[in-house]
């Protein structure tokens, strides 16, 4: 009993880092895909995790809440914030703060 328990958990774990991965390389295109449309430079290539919550879809079935940071720049010289919020594995938005006003692109449902 002990060893299918054990088995249980593990499987867990493992489902739950597969589908992290999985939802971290889709931030990341959906921010390269972002900047590139808007001819800014998306820094570092990557993407780091802000937060992750238990919630509901827009279907009301559980799915996990995850917000992503990340950088970009207008020239190369300079820094700016970006974040990606998504729930399971569907972008809800993305928001550059840019220097002359915060850039916010929702996703039509």
């Amino acid at each position: 009993m002990d060893t299918v328990i054990f088995l249980l958990i593990l499987s867990a774990i493992i489902w739950f880092w597969q589908d992290s991965m999985r939802t971290k390389e889709i931030a990341i295109s959906y921010a390269r895909k972002c900047c590139q449309s808007m001819n800014y430079q998306f820094l570092d290539e990557t993407v780091a995790m802000k937060t992750l919550k238990p919630g509901r879809n827009l279907s009301g079935n559980f799915a996990f809440h995850r917000h992503y940071y990340f950088e970009f720049s207008l020239n190369g010289h300079d820094r700016f914030n970006g974040s990606a919020f998504l729930i399971g594995q569907k972008l809800e938005s993305i928001q550059l703060n840019h220097p002359d006003g915060i850039i916010i692109q929702e996703t039509q449902n």
